[in-house]
């Protein structure tokens, strides 16, 4: 399991990676609803990585969630977003997908890709766009 965490980048760069991708999946979403208000809610949680890497000194990094509260998505406007978010998780190699919803006003998608990481973007009343590390190694570990 070690080995397979030393090929990845760490956990430092791995959470800027993810924190790039929410970026510019909330700015792809204010460039289609330009008066989107995004919030910064739940905190980030950091935390020991679940088995099989729970016996490395790996970590795993849950960002905050962005969210726009109350905001209006008609669907040809989820659409553009979700494009742009399936291309900055791309960019972080989370590419295999995920639809749990996908019905008018109600959609939960998420993008994941090695060892966990992962971004998902929702909308039923409130658009909501998370970031998940997966489990990687910090700096001072490798």
């Amino acid at each position: 399991m070690l080995a397979q965490l030393k090929a990845l980048p760490s956990l430092e760069d791995t959470k800027a990676q993810v924190q790039n991708a929410v970026s510019e999946i909330t700015t792809a979403a204010a460039g289609v609803i330009p008066e989107i208000q995004w919030l910064s809610v739940h905190g980030e949680d950091i935390g020991n990585c679940e088995s099989p890497y729970d016996q490395t000194d790996g970590k795993r990094v849950f960002l905050a969630d962005s969210v726009a509260e109350g905001v209006h998505v008609s669907e040809p406007q989820w659409a553009t977003i979700l494009a742009a978010a399936k291309t900055s998780a791309a960019k972080i190699e989370a590419t295999d997908v995920q639809v749990m919803k996908d019905q008018p006003g109600n959609h939960d998608v998420w993008f994941s890709g090695p060892i966990g990481i992962s971004v998902k973007i929702a909308y039923h009343g409130n658009l909501v766009v998370s970031g998940y590390t997966g489990c990687r190694l910090p700096r001072s570990k490798r």
